[in-house]
Formats: C-alpha cells, structure tokens, sequence
C-alpha cells in the first residue's frame, strides 16, 4: 500500500484542522478509517469509506450505533461516492453529518483569493447584535451546504467572520449568517 493520502482522507484531514479536532484513536478496518476525535469537553467519531461509489442508510446508521456505543456527540462520516436519499434524509435525525463528495481535496484557505474565516463565539455574536443593532438574520446570509461552512463545521444559525486583507482598510471584517 502506498503512502499515498486518498482523495477521504484528505478531506478528513480538512475538516480536522480547520475544527480544531484531536484525534485520539485511529483505526483502520479493511478500506474504511475510524477516527475518535474530541475538542474540549465534546468527542466525536468520523468514519471515512474509502472505494465506495454508493453510500447507503446501512453505513449511517453503523455510524450512529458507533456514536452511541462510545458515547460521542455527534458522527461525521467521509465518502467519496453517492449519499442515497435515505441516508441524506435520515442523517441530521441520526446526529450524523454527511460532507459532501463535492467538498474540494484542497485546503482552499490557502488561495489567494479566500479570505480567512472562523465561526463567531457566542459571546461576539451578542457584541455584533448590540454593535450593529441588528439581527443575526439581517446579515448577509451564506449557505450551510458551501465548502467554507462545510469545513468550518457550521450549522444554520451560526455566524462567521470573514477577514479580507485590503490595500485600503488593511484588514476588514465582515459577517455571514448560516441559513
């Protein structure tokens, strides 16, 4: 086997920096990888398939009973084929997050042209309500399904931060809400 990264675990590797996730055990089972990660007090249990063109309710729900079996809060799992409709339907019930196949390989923070970004506190997000004197939902929205909500692991009701480098202002900040 080569020491090649494959196309599931890159994005893994995507999603773990840029959630800031340990991970704390690793184990591999024939082509698929199971990764127990934890951030702060929360764990989690990401499931990568590798070489799978379909990726059905049976997977998923393996996912959930493995979330439930060590206790974690939530299931992430990474395919590079298909999610069938019953998987796509039943996962937000089952608290497990599908990424998406669609999800660039490449860590698109590093091109030029995409700005840094992080998800607000809660905290910043009731300094931004009282600074702004609007709400949450009057900012510019930006979808849960784009790859920089993906990564970032935003979920609708979030807010990000968005900071662009300018010839001008230096830096300037700007918000997006998650819908």
């Amino acid at each position: 086997m080569s020491n090649e990264k494959t196309v599931e675990e890159k994005r893994a590797a995507l999603i773990l920096k840029y959630r800031n996730l340990k991970i704390d055990k690793e184990e591999r089972e024939g082509d698929n990888i199971t990764y127990y990660l934890s951030r702060g007090e929360q764990t989690f249990v990401m499931l990568c398939l590798i070489n799978q063109k379909t990726i059905g309710i049976a997977y998923v729900r393996d996912l959930r009973d493995l979330v439930e079996k060590t206790g974690a809060d939530k299931g992430i799992m990474v395919g590079n084929g298909k999610y069938t409709y019953s998987a796509n339907s039943s996962a937000p019930k089952l608290k497990v997050e599908l990424i998406p196949s669609t999800l660039p390989v490449f860590d698109i923070f590093d091109h030029e042209i995409v700005s840094k970004a992080e998800i607000v506190s809660d905290e910043e997000r009731q300094k931004l309500v009282e600074k702004y004197h609007a709400q949450l939902y009057q900012f510019p929205w930006i979808k849960a399904a784009d790859p920089v909500s993906i990564i970032l692991g935003a979920e609708p009701g979030d807010v990000i931060s968005i900071k662009t480098k300018s010839e001008t202002a230096g830096t300037s900040d700007s918000y997006r809400y998650v819908v």
